[in-house]
């Protein structure tokens, strides 16, 4: 990990000499990062898989080589997970399960899911985590900690650095119990979204190390017809605005579409709650936009923490201008076509460049690690209904969030 990061750094030194050969170099450096964090446990590695969708920020060659990350990992022998079975169930508990496929049906960062019957006659998966996963994530983002700060390549304070990271920890941690994986596929289903299908969980059999749920047939979420990519995007503005809970691993594996075309989710590890101030100021955020009410967008991404309190007043113009140079390239192509179709349109491309102007503005803003998860599937999510070509009605989502028509009941819990 030290040595990735000196070389990062080395090479960052070199960029500016004339001649230098600066997309090999980063290409060098992406496969040193790959090497490093591919070798490491759950966290580090999922980390890498993070880096890789923030295009903007880091360089192509870069990027291209952390993007191997996000493939599948490889499955372990089934024989190496049977004590983890043995350590955590009753023997009880193991003999509801009379049948199980000894072949994963996948495999990730921190565990893999077999296919398997109960006694019941009902058809489940099982996910099994590996051993050890769970006590190597301290070391993990400690690790990637240094690798960031040693290579001092992104334009991030450091301090923001170790916020952002304790955040992804704290994420983590919670993916390696599923114990709250289980309590994250309760609150989910408990909203019953709109098109939507959930895996009903086994909770007898849920511990710590082992998930139990019933299996949910689907095809690969591209073959979703356009019209479900409605009810994906208002199941986002009902986690986010409505309940405060959002599924926040936007994995095209983690979705699906069943023969009577609903939306089917899997992987409940990762879901980030939201209090009732962020989620209001998230609806500030929009309304003002809506209205270019610039200072109100300010006044909603301070109490965000996106920008310095009291910052307006010194550097107004300059965030003004921000402000309407990126909602000028998501707005007015959403109001350009009411009935948006995801497909290679140039909105992305046009955000993209926007944001990457706004990099030499970096130091007036702050990291916002509340919002690290909510951006990461975002960005997640836009490429999964491009695969689908999926057809919602943002500009009309968008008003509706402003108008308040997601916020949840006077009622309810905040």
């Amino acid at each position: 990990m030290f040595g990735a990061g000196v070389r990062t750094l080395g090479r960052s030194m070199l960029h500016t000499m004339p001649g230098y050969d600066r997309a090999r170099s980063w290409q060098k450096t992406g496969q040193d990062w790959y090497d490093t964090l591919g070798s490491l446990k759950g966290a580090a590695m999922k980390l890498g898989q993070i880096a890789s969708q923030y295009r903007d920020f880091l360089p192509e060659q870069l990027v291209d080589q952390l993007s191997r990350l996000q493939r599948n990992a490889e499955p372990w022998d089934y024989a190496r997970l049977t004590p983890v079975l043995d350590a955590t169930w009753s023997e009880a508990q193991r003999a509801r399960l009379v049948e199980i496929d000894t072949e994963a049906i996948a495999a990730a960062s921190i565990g893999q899911v077999h296919r398997g019957r109960l006694d019941d006659d009902r058809d489940v998966v099982v996910k099994i985590r590996y051993p050890g996963v769970a006590d190597a994530v301290d070391a993990d983002i400690d690790n990637l900690a240094r690798l960031l700060k040693l290579s001092r390549f992104l334009p991030v304070r450091g301090s923001d650095i170790d916020a952002v990271l304790e955040e992804l920890r704290l994420r983590f941690i919670e993916e390696t119990d599923y114990r709250h994986e289980l309590a994250n596929l309760q609150t989910l289903r408990a909203m019953t979204l709109p098109g939507y299908v959930l895996p009903e969980p086994v909770s007898e059999l849920c511990t710590e190390a082992v998930l139990v749920t019933t299996h949910v047939a689907s095809r690969p979420i591209a073959e979703a017809p356009p019209r479900l990519g409605a009810a994906v995007v208002s199941s986002i503005c009902r986690q986010v605005f409505t309940f405060g809970a959002l599924h926040a691993d936007p994995h095209p594996g983690n979705f699906g579409v069943t023969d009577d075309e609903r939306i089917a989710l899997f992987d409940f590890g990762c879901v980030k709650y939201f209090d009732r101030a962020t989620r209001d100021a998230l609806r500030d955020v929009v309304a003002a936009a809506l209205i270019a009410d610039w200072h109100g967008v300010h006044d909603a991404l301070e109490r965000l923490g996106v920008v310095p309190a009291d910052s307006w007043a010194d550097h107004g113009r300059t965030y003004a201008e921000i402000y309407r140079r990126h909602a000028e390239a998501t707005l007015e192509p959403l109001r350009a076509q009411p009935d948006y179709v995801f497909d290679d349109d140039g909105l992305i491309q046009s955000i993209h460049a926007e944001i990457r102007e706004s990099l030499r503005h970096w130091k007036r803003f702050n990291a916002a690690p509340e919002l690290v998860f909510l951006m990461r599937t975002l960005s997640g999510l836009y490429w999964i209904l491009r695969s689908m070509k999926g057809q919602a009605p943002l500009i009309a989502e968008l008003e509706a969030i402003a108008a308040g028509a997601y916020d949840p009941p006077d009622d309810a819990d905040a």
